[in-house]
């Protein structure tokens, strides 16, 4: 046996013995995932990667310099999904990836990883995904417009429904809004071993050592440096009508795992 072989097989044994499961982290952005898949892969050290959208839109971005920005966003987010596939199937340990609920990764991996997520009050996610989109205007995902004209625009309607987008596993096009939708990303979410929460990040830890056999620190990274945006009782109402669908598969997580 060579001595390259004699490394590997070392590095094989460590691995199984400082984390005995494989993970699966689906980064819902603004929902603290940075601090969590952080902790992660400093926990997965010996057999980590991540999938990043920024990275990926460039590489989209490099490939046709003419494409139009939705162009490049929609190949980029399927960009991410294939190399997510390509991590698992190359046997990383723990792969954190804002990739969107994936039906062929489930199918393939439930049996030999732990599927992990961490939400947010969603109005609380869509106050920070626009101030973290509206102050990077270099961002691969720049959102212009000022708070109350925002909310008028099909962006902020596609935002309010973020959560359902991610987990339901339908096609980027598709209306999110929808009963079926709803009723997909709950079943989508429900196969999830651990759901974790944002305000309660102590219990989220305790379900990571419960579930997956190891013990993570979650840290406070990747904050939005953006000032807050102004809000008035209507302001604050049109964001709770835009985010029903979000507010209505954060709930059935609430109910079901806290």
């Amino acid at each position: 046996m060579s001595a390259i072989d004699l490394v590997q097989r070392a590095v094989g044994a460590g691995r199984r013995r400082a984390h005995p499961n494989r993970v699966v982290f689906h980064h819902v952005p603004k929902c603290g995932g940075t601090s969590v898949g952080r902790a992660f892969r400093k926990r997965f050290l010996l057999s980590q990667a991540t999938v990043l959208p920024e990275a990926t839109f460039r590489a989209e971005q490099t490939l046709d310099p003419a494409a139009d920005a939705e162009t490049l966003l929609v190949r980029a987010e399927a960009l991410r999904e294939r190399m997510f596939l390509y991590q698992l199937a190359a046997g990383v340990d723990c792969v954190s990836a804002h990739v969107r609920f994936s039906e062929p990764a489930w199918a393939a991996y439930r049996d030999r990883a732990k599927f992990v997520t961490v939400l947010r009050d969603p109005v609380a996610r869509f106050v920070s995904h626009y101030r973290w989109s509206h102050g990077r205007p270099d961002g691969h995902a720049h959102i212009p417009e000022d708070f109350e004209p925002f909310l008028e625009t099909p962006a902020a309607h596609r935002l309010g429904a973020f959560y359902v987008y991610f987990f339901s596993g339908l096609p980027a096009d598709a209306d999110m809004t929808t009963d079926a939708a709803l009723a997909r990303a709950k079943a989508n979410i429900d196969r999830f071993d651990v759901v974790g929460f944002l305000d309660r990040l102590e219990d989220f830890e305790a379900a990571i050592r419960r579930e997956v056999g190891v013990r993570i620190r979650i840290g406070h990274e990747n904050r939005a440096s953006a000032a807050r945006p102004a809000t008035d009782d209507a302001l604050a109402r049109r964001v709770e009508e835009l985010t029903a669908p979000d507010r209505a598969l954060f709930d059935h997580a609430v109910a079901t795992r806290r």
